[in-house]
């Protein structure tokens, strides 16, 4: 029974990762500004590129893209604390899943390169 809960739980979090969240957030910073919702969309298209390239995780990639930009969006230490929580737990839990230990790493990196291309390219476009 205890199993069976913590892999419920763990599911729950990747679901942080997923492409419905994704959207759900571009959705809600749309409201005020096309600045951010740039950084999420032009960063997504690169993380897609490049993870059909390179095979990467997929909630790795985009959990980490919706960490570093709803953290700039919010600009709060205590709300960057949290999402990097969030973020880590959504890490361990797909090891906990025993998901390929290479395609989450490759995940991550690759979240990283296309969050700083997207934020690059948007700051290039807008200032």
């Amino acid at each position: 029974m205890k199993k069976q809960w913590l892999s419920e739980c763990a599911r729950d979090l990747i679901a942080f990762g997923s492409i419905p969240f994704l959207v759900i957030t571009i959705a809600r910073i749309s409201v005020i500004t096309v600045y951010y919702p740039m950084q999420f969309i032009i960063s997504s298209i690169i993380f897609f590129i490049l993870k059909t390239i390179f095979r990467g995780d997929l909630r790795a990639g985009i959990g980490f893209i919706l960490l570093g930009f709803t953290s700039l969006y919010y600009s709060r230490l205590l709300f960057a604390i949290f999402a990097f929580l969030v973020y880590i737990s959504l890490i361990i839990s797909l090891f906990y899943l025993k998901r390929d230990k290479k395609e989450i790493l490759k995940g991550i990196l690759l979240g990283g390169i296309s969050a700083g291309m997207g934020y690059l390219i948007v700051r290039l476009i807008f200032f």
